[in-house]
């Protein structure tokens, strides 16, 4: 059963770095099932499995962080009057648009 888990914590991990979050619902729901009935193991799978579900937790952790900046973003564009883009070595730069100028039309 705890390979099992290990599995399920694997495809957790690929689904969380692929942005698939429909899956991830599913995947929680098994990894719940599998976690509540799991018997007594090792200590060295108890670690394995502790590893792999901190390293998830960080994944999802990073990810809700991308959304909210996303999230974030988006609003700033929506309610800009300028439009700022980026540079080649990453710096913000604004754009004054015209008068009238929309920059969901851009």
């Amino acid at each position: 059963m705890s390979t099992q888990l290990e599995v399920l914590l694997d495809q957790t991990r690929d689904a969380l770095i692929a942005g698939n979050f429909a899956v991830l619902s599913q995947l929680s729901a098994q990894v719940e099932v599998l976690a509540d009935a799991l018997p007594h193991v090792d200590r060295p799978t108890a670690d394995r499995l502790r590893s792999k579900a901190d390293r998830n937790a960080r994944l999802l952790q990073a990810a809700m962080r991308g959304i909210k900046a996303a999230r974030q973003r988006f609003k700033d564009i929506s309610t800009a009057s300028t439009l700022s883009t980026y540079d080649a070595r990453g710096r913000r730069e604004v754009i004054l648009g015209p008068s009238g100028f929309d920059p969901r039309r851009v």
